[in-house]
């Protein structure tokens, strides 16, 4: 039974794995015009943004398919609480806006607008996956 739990969470990390890469290929040609010393720095930045949207859309997915709040118990006490989920969505967020204004500020003047309007659109249009 760990073997097949193992193979489960290797499947998994496998998909993700793809999920990423493909973010990747989705926002990388944004950045292809920029000098050798800056798409060093960039590569590294745009894994972080791609592993952010992928994230994101795994938070997404866990909030539209259970309850904003959940029943929580603490030896005799109960109460609600929010979904750590959605905390955790909040955060990343965040993390996700900070890092795509950085990336949006390294390209050219001349490219600006069109990328930051793309970049723009694929951050505002996530996957929305639900039950």
């Amino acid at each position: 039974m760990i073997n097949n739990m193992e193979s489960m969470e290797n499947k998994k990390d496998i998909e993700i794995s793809s999920k990423i890469n493909t973010e990747m290929r989705k926002i990388k040609p944004l950045f292809k015009n920029l000098s050798k010393e800056r798409k060093r720095l960039v590569d590294r930045q745009l894994e972080q943004l791609a592993f952010l949207q992928v994230t994101l859309d795994r938070l997404v997915y866990e909030i539209n398919n259970s309850d904003i709040l959940e029943n929580f118990s603490q030896g005799t006490q109960k109460f609600k609480r929010e979904n750590p989920a959605l905390r955790s969505y909040n955060a990343t967020i965040k993390s996700y806006t900070a890092l795509s204004k950085q990336l949006c500020e390294l390209l050219p003047n001349d490219e600006k607008q069109k990328a930051g309007e793309t970049l723009m659109q694929f951050i505002t249009s996530p996957t929305l996956t639900r039950k």
